[in-house]
Order: C-alpha cells, then structure tokens, then sequence
C-alpha cells in the first residue's frame, strides 16, 4: 500500500513575478519554451503546479527536487527523473499535485459547473480525467474508461484501478486514480511564495 501527498493552492493572487521567472528558468529548455507560448493564466497555472510538485517531493524525501530533472513528453505523462511519482492538475482557480513513491497516479479537480456539466457528469468526467492521467493516455482515450457506478473504481483495458474522492476546496471535484490500494492520503492546502 502507497502513502500520497496532495498539496493544493489557490491561483487567485498568486505568486510574484520573480518567482514565476525563477521557476521558469530553472525547467528544461523545450518545457519552458513551451510554457512560454501559452497564455498568462495557463502558464502561471502550469507553474503553480511545478511549484507545488517541488514542495511535495522536498516534504515527502526531505530534500529539494531539481526542476531540471522534470520531463513532459509530447502527449506523454511528465516524470521527474529518479521519482517520485505524481500527477498534476490545475483549473481556472487551483492547482494541485499528488506525489506517491511507489504508485502510478491520477488527478484531476474542476470548479463546480465547470463546462455547464451537471454534476454527476462533472464528477464522472473528473474521475475519467483522472484514470487517463493515471495510466498516461489522452483524452482520445476517455471512451475506453469504464467506470463504476459508485465511482469507487474503473477499468482501462485490463487494468483496474482505485478512485478516491478528495476534499480539496468547497466549490472543487477533485478524484485521484491509483493502481494500488493507498495506505493514506494527505491532502493540504499551500500558498506558493511570494
């Protein structure tokens, strides 16, 4: 059974411009140039999430990770170079990483009525979202997601795997796919320095 961290920050007020170009000097060429080409909110979202990742892996090993070391594939889940293993997701409003050191993981969160959804379709579009990311597929994939009724579980392919529902803030859906059972799951919210 796996341990998870979940750190979660609001990107209203956010960080400083100094922080963010730090931040961004400090990732891989190609990444940074492709953050770069995004638009303001999407990038200050992405590197929330970077920063929030950085925080969780310094927390869960006890020393800083190298922004360096993080890899984002074209259409393929990021690593970081030696562990851990995480997923990140942001909204319009928040941002979150969950970090595992032995368990593939999935995360995604939306703001309540995000896209018009009800919300039953809202959670069941999160949890299949979450599945996606936890085994490395696209979203051209969702129609291969079978999920539970209950929304407990689902199946991709011949994998199974374990959803859980996260408090993350009140107007929030947030689930988190594993491929193992998890032993806890931490969940917290930070605010990324100024």
């Amino acid at each position: 059974m796996s341990e998870v961290l979940v750190l979660h920050a609001s990107l209203c007020g956010g960080a400083s411009t100094a922080a963010v170009t730090a931040l961004l000097d400090a990732l891989p060429y190609a990444y940074r140039l492709a953050l770069e080409r995004r638009d303001a909110p999407d990038r200050i979202a992405s590197l929330t999430a970077i920063a929030l990742l950085l925080e969780a892996v310094r927390r869960v090993r006890g020393q800083p990770a190298d922004p360096s070391r993080l890899r984002v594939p074209p259409g393929g889940k990021p690593t970081l170079d030696g562990g851990p293993r995480f997923s990140i997701a942001h909204s319009t409003a928040r941002a979150a990483v969950a970090v595992s050191e032995h368990s593939e993981l999935g995360l995604d969160l939306e703001e309540q009525g995000a896209g018009g959804r009800t919300a039953r379709e809202l959670e069941r579009w999160v949890a299949t979202e979450a599945v996606l990311k936890a085994v490395g597929a696209g979203l051209r994939k969702a129609p291969a997601v079978r999920l539970d009724d209950d929304l407990g579980a689902a199946r991709f392919g011949a994998l199974r795997l374990r959803l859980s529902t996260l408090a993350i803030a009140g107007n929030c859906v947030a689930r988190l796919a594993s491929h193992d059972e998890l032993s806890r799951v931490t969940v917290e919210e930070i605010d990324w320095p100024a």
